[in-house]
């Protein structure tokens, strides 16, 4: 399809003879690096899961809660957890996004000190002029 062989001067071969080609690549980097970012995601949730899910068993023995430590339970917890998780890691990315979009909008930020320097300079300009 993409003329592919094992060999290293055949894939560069058909890399600059296939146009496709190029589209392909770039389209499995990049498939690769959304199911790395997916998996990735999915394993801090389950560990979470597992986490939120012993927690009726740590309130029974250390804060006095009188939980009742069936299946059904761990699994309500582990799934609240889970819940909070994604509602967590969506609001953290929209403020990643949000900082992003509002980079270009900032101006140069200048130190306390500075500010203070600039604020002084110019009240000994604004004196001089009314002398």
């Amino acid at each position: 399809m993409f003329g592919l062989d094992l060999g290293a001067d055949s894939i560069l071969q058909g890399f600059l003879s296939e146009p496709n080609l190029f589209i392909f690549l770039a389209l499995f980097f990049v498939f690769i690096l959304l199911a790395y970012k997916v998996v990735k995601i999915l394993v801090r949730a389950l560990v979470v899961a597992v986490i939120a899910g012993l927690f009726p068993v740590f309130a029974n023995m250390y804060l006095g809660f009188a939980f009742d430590l069936s299946l059904a339970t761990f699994v309500k917890f582990a799934m609240m957890g889970a819940e909070i998780y994604f509602v967590y890691h969506i609001l953290v990315s929209i403020g990643r996004i949000a900082e992003f979009v509002m980079k270009p909008f900032e101006g140069k930020k200048v130190k306390k000190v500075e500010k203070v320097i600039i604020m002084e300079k110019r009240k000994d300009k604004d004196d001089k002029k009314e002398d």
